[in-house]
């Protein structure tokens, strides 16, 4: 795939604090910004990493940082200990002129490396701890779902934070179906994360949710340094590796590649609020 020169690209979801950039961090964030990108969004999943991606979004006025605890961590953290730390983090953030902490999670379900009634006991409080943070703030949630479609909607359907419309977020990694991406962009005003996995063969249905889905409920991302595109499938994921996606959205909505980024870029900025 030739892809096209010069698109602004606006990364939700990294983790460019973690270990596999330990060695050329600087020279792959230099490489993304002389590629299109714009912004980045470092996501934290605990308390350690959520220190991390703030202490590196203050390295650079391109990016910014969440916090939050993924449900795949919730059983090793004591989850009061965690909020504490979040509400104290968030505290600060609104007396600073320059704020870096745009958004709270990643959260949500994930039934995939481990699955148990307190494991989804856990994961559902947090959840819910989550989107209080959310509304107190007035800031984005960043929901994490995997093998878990049923319950991520029936929680939502049963948020009465979600169900009004109080707050807004984003499903990262969107990687559900149609009806999926239509109940959580029309019921909740939710918008949906495309990265690299929809670029696979195999993702017809994610591809089928893009075609099916008003443009301006979506975003992109990579979730590096995984699930790299297609045409570099199984390295380590970048941000400028975006472009790939970009085109492949365009040419689903059969529409120019600029004006796609263009709109794309725009979604993101209204999700997190940047000016």
């Amino acid at each position: 795939m030739t892809l096209t020169n010069n698109l602004k690209i606006f990364d939700t979801h990294t983790h460019d604090y973690f270990s596999n950039f330990n060695d050329d961090r600087k020279e792959m964030l230099q490489d993304d910004f002389s590629n299109g990108v714009k912004v980045k969004i470092q996501i934290g999943c605990d308390i350690e990493t959520s220190q991390q991606a703030i202490s590196l979004s203050e390295t650079d006025d391109k990016m910014f940082a969440t916090i939050g605890l993924h449900p795949c961590n919730v059983e090793k953290e004591d989850l009061n200990k965690n909020f504490i730390y979040f509400t104290k983090v968030l505290e600060k953030n609104m007396q600073n002129s320059a704020k870096k902490i745009i958004g709270i999670g990643e959260t949500g379900f994930d039934f995939y490396h481990k699955d148990s009634t307190e494991m989804r006991k856990k994961q559902k409080i947090s959840f819910e701890k989550h989107i209080e943070l959310c509304k107190k703030y007035s800031l984005p949630i960043i929901i994490h779902t995997r093998n878990a479609r049923n319950e991520t909607l029936e929680f939502l359907q049963n948020n009465t934070i979600v169900k009004n419309k109080e707050i807004t977020g984003v499903i990262h990694c969107f990687s559900e179906n149609s009806e999926f991406a239509k109940i959580v962009t029309e019921q909740f005003n939710f918008y949906i994360s495309i990265g690299g996995v929809a670029t696979y063969p195999k993702s017809t249905e994610i591809r089928d949710a893009i075609k099916n889905t008003p443009l301006e409920y979506i975003v992109t991302e990579t979730d590096s340094p995984y699930l790299a595109p297609q045409s570099v499938r199984g390295k380590r994921n970048q941000s400028k590796n975006i472009k790939e996606v970009i085109e492949l959205i365009a040419n689903i909505k059969n529409m120019n590649t600029e004006k796609c980024a263009e709109t794309l870029f725009n979604n993101a900025k209204n999700l997190f609020n940047i000016k």
